[in-house]
């Protein structure tokens, strides 16, 4: 699959995944009179597969977190503050804002080896 296909693909998904989570959300904060933190309380203790999902969430987004500041030498400061701001909108942007940044990075790097 061509690189730009690839990353044209990432940036749907993680549009999507943006958008689709933060109607859900919405969609619930009205139903719910718009108490965010009663929202957090119940999302961890209601059902044990809603605790299983969201300690997954809250893994991958350490997990980017470190990816970004790990690879922040290679993938400059610009990319770097871009996944770890980012996060404040949704892993799955921030995901694909990494996977971006890093392509560009091999691109500069595969450049100058050639140079």
């Amino acid at each position: 699959m061509p690189l730009q296909m690839k990353k044209t693909l990432i940036w749907v998904f993680g549009l999507l995944g943006w958008v689709l989570s933060y109607f859900m959300f919405t969609k619930w904060l009205s139903a719910n009179n718009w108490e965010f933190f009663r929202g957090w309380a119940e999302a961890f203790t209601v059902h044990d597969f809603n605790t299983g999902f969201l300690l997954d969430l809250v893994a991958v987004t350490v997990m980017l977190i470190v990816l970004a500041f790990s690879d922040r030498r290679r993938l400059g400061p610009k990319w770097t503050t871009a996944v770890i701001a980012s996060l404040a909108l949704s892993v799955s942007i921030s995901l694909a804002i990494y996977l971006v940044g890093s392509w560009r990075a091999d691109a500069r790097e595969k450049e100058r080896a050639e140079t």
